[in-house]
């Protein structure tokens, strides 16, 4: 037995030791499952994404139309075009931003309003420079106009 081998059978052994109890049950059967079975249920979503559906739809929105708007952006710069230079930097600094607020939002946490106010503010200059090319770009008309539904949303909730 190799080095190699005997570092796998060891990490392979101690993972099998870890996942077993004293009694021998697995990790999965000491899960308490009478909950269910008495006919309780759990929550289908999250409370903080139901009271906060508006912000999730429109992060969600703004982070799939923002990745498309990007790799547009990528791919006519890579041709040597430089006038999406502006709008794959606003669009690149939307999607972390849209991605923060959208995971508040689910978790209904008490940071998201303050987290609300700069995604408007990050939205409605991704907007701006989207608009520069809607009327020839179809990635950059989406992601304008999902800017515009998420800058709006995050208004609402930051007012």
């Amino acid at each position: 037995m190799n080095r190699r081998d005997f570092v796998v059978t060891g990490v392979t052994a101690v993972a099998a030791a870890l996942a077993t109890r004293a009694d021998g049950q697995t990790a999965e059967q000491q899960h308490d499952h009478t909950a269910h079975a008495a006919g309780t249920k759990t929550p289908s979503m999250p409370a903080g994404a139901v009271q906060n559906a508006a912000i999730v739809d429109a992060a969600a929105g703004c982070l799939k139309s923002g990745e498309v708007c990007l790799e547009h952006c990528l791919e006519v710069l890579r041709l040597g075009d430089a006038s999406m230079v502006r709008c794959s930097k606003t669009v690149t600094a939307m999607l972390p931003v849209c991605r923060a607020t959208l995971s508040l939002a689910v978790q209904g946490s008490p940071y998201l309003a303050d987290v609300a106010r700069i995604c408007a503010k990050v939205c409605r200059d991704c907007e701006a420079a989207c608009k520069e090319h809607a009327a020839h770009h179809e990635a950059c008309r989406l992601c304008m106009e999902s800017c515009q539904r998420c800058a709006a949303a995050c208004e609402k909730l930051a007012a």
